[in-house]
């Protein structure tokens, strides 16, 4: 008999005290775990996840240094991480370890030059998603390809959603999307709205599997998220036609169980991308992203 936590994706041994994050909210966390049925409540561990600042004696006097409780690269828990906790019935639990990810998609953090901002871990499958709007850019997929280089070890696709605003002469925009991907990954055409390539979709989505949703904001991740869910699960805002420009629905990661038994992670919509160390993100601040400038 399958256990929950496997159904959530867990293909270890099965121990007491292994659970899922699939949503965080601050210092709070929601796991999914064989102790109990639905989600519980944990918080983490503070001796585990604190840093603790130091002093070394340099020649010129004291310097100040900041190193994890738990040894370098100590990881803090995010949506889709598998946890080691401490249950308690009566009240939050306590999770006192993150381990090891199969996968992580990350980028440079907008705030910081030197810094990685983790956006997606513990995925079968991640979905680079772009709308056929003014939206499309060749060389934003080509930038999120070069990030997923990285991912581990996880298959990659990219999904071109919102077919049924194709117009006359939208050919030779996607025939350059074919040769800028150029076999390091599948193509998916597909839209939310009439049905189209969601065939497609349904082969990733299977019992115990995870598929990371990764595009900008408006190219209708949370939408398709609502069509595999057959609910609104996600609360959708329109596009500004005069604009092209969504808002940003998703604005905290969630882990989704789908009925069809697959795990569907949307994140918040992505307007930088870079690589930690680089100076500049690829796109520049006002740089057009019209659907003609490949």
């Amino acid at each position: 008999m399958t256990t929950r936590i496997e159904k959530f994706g867990w293909k270890g041994s099965l121990e007491p005290g292994i659970g899922r994050v699939v949503s965080a909210h601050g210092d709070y966390y929601h796991l999914v775990c064989n102790e109990a049925e639905g989600e519980i409540l944990a918080r983490k561990k503070k001796s585990a996840f604190a840093k603790r600042i130091g002093s070394v004696r340099e020649s010129g006097g004291l310097r100040r240094v900041e190193r994890a409780e738990i040894g370098d690269g100590a990881l803090v828990p995010i949506t889709g991480d598998f946890v080691r906790f401490r249950y308690n019935a009566q009240g939050e639990s306590m999770i006192t370890e993150v381990l090891p990810r199969f996968s992580s998609f990350e980028r440079k953090d907008p705030t910081a030059r030197r810094k990685s901002q983790t956006l997606a871990v513990n995925f079968d499958t991640l979905f680079v998603m772009m709308s056929l709007n003014e939206n499309f850019s060749t060389a934003r997929i080509e930038r999120f390809l070069d990030l997923a280089d990285d991912v581990g070890g996880a298959e990659v696709a990219v999904v071109v959603t919102k077919m049924d605003l194709r117009e006359d002469g939208d050919g030779a925009f996607l025939d350059a999307l074919e040769e800028s991907v150029a076999g390091r990954a599948r193509i998916l055409y597909i839209s939310s709205l009439t049905g189209e390539g969601m065939d497609d979709v349904s082969e990733y989505m299977k019992p115990g599997r995870t598929v990371a949703f990764i595009g900008s904001s408006g190219v209708g991740k949370s939408t398709l998220l609502n069509v595999l869910a057959g609910e609104e699960w996600m609360a959708t805002q329109e596009i500004q036609e005069w604009s092209g420009k969504g808002r940003h629905t998703t604005t905290s990661r969630e882990l989704v169980m789908l009925p069809c038994g697959a795990m569907v992670v949307d994140t918040p919509g992505i307007r930088e991308i870079g690589r930690v160390g680089e100076e500049e993100t690829v796109l520049a601040k006002g740089e057009s992203t019209h659907r003609y400038r490949v």
